[in-house]
């Protein structure tokens, strides 16, 4: 597993992501806009649907347990990316790691196909942007909101661990949005994956959750997530 970074394919448009200053503007903070998404989210996720939903927000720092060295395996593949986007990480103390972690109870998880493309929530949130499956009430149907994820972070990254009712292993994937960018000489689209290929292939393979259940379980310990199977 390592950060997967397709370059940009010459017979293709070019796009950038254009739709961050709707979720940071004079009407709305960002604090309040990822509380908002997130919610939302979670309450489509409701399970039973109807039933009630808790969300919680923690601040975790290394006085919490988040070491350094896990910092640099996460982030040192995307560095590069991140300054060939134009952040600024100068003021980032990459030996002082903390990290916004968001969790909900009495969701389903996401459901649906890990392995392949399909309709379901997993696909939604991970390998789509700008399209949405949720319809009719659902909170969240332009498939835009995750983008908070990234735009709250300082580096432009985004983890997420899902346990699913009725499926008995913790998926867990990352991803990194930003800008259009020339790293080495090569011309790299906004969105990247931390995660596993179905295939060798780095233009063919689906990205995938991570396989190495040490990676996975050291990952939930760092950031003290400890759900005891519950979705």
């Amino acid at each position: 597993m390592t950060w997967l970074f397709p370059k940009q394919p010459a017979n293709m448009v070019e796009q950038d992501v254009t739709q961050r200053d709707q979720f940071s503007n004079d009407d709305v903070s960002l604090s309040e806009t990822i509380v908002r998404e997130s919610v939302q989210n979670s309450l489509d996720a409701a399970y039973p649907e109807g039933s009630p939903v808790t969300v919680t927000y923690r601040w975790l720092s290394r006085d919490h347990g988040l070491t350094a060295a896990f910092f640099q395996h996460l982030t040192a593949e995307q560095r590069p990316h991140a300054l060939a986007a134009g952040l600024d990480l100068s003021e980032i103390d990459f030996a002082e790691p903390s990290a916004l972690v968001i969790e909900d109870y009495g969701t389903s998880g996401l459901t649906g196909a890990t392995e392949d493309i399909d309709d379901g929530h997993f696909s939604d949130f991970w390998r789509r942007h700008g399209k949405s499956h949720k319809t009719g009430t659902s909170r969240g149907r332009w498939g835009l909101g995750k983008l908070v994820y990234s735009t709250t972070s300082e580096i432009g990254i985004f983890f997420g661990v899902t346990y699913r009712e009725g499926d008995s292993r913790t998926h867990l994937m990352g991803q990194t949005v930003l800008n259009l960018r020339t790293h080495e000489g090569n011309r790299y689209p906004p969105h990247a994956f931390y995660a596993d290929l179905t295939a060798d292939d780095p233009v063919n393979g689906l990205p995938v959750p991570i396989r190495d259940r040490c990676l996975v379980d050291d990952f939930c310990d760092q950031f003290q997530i400890n759900r005891d199977k519950q979705p």
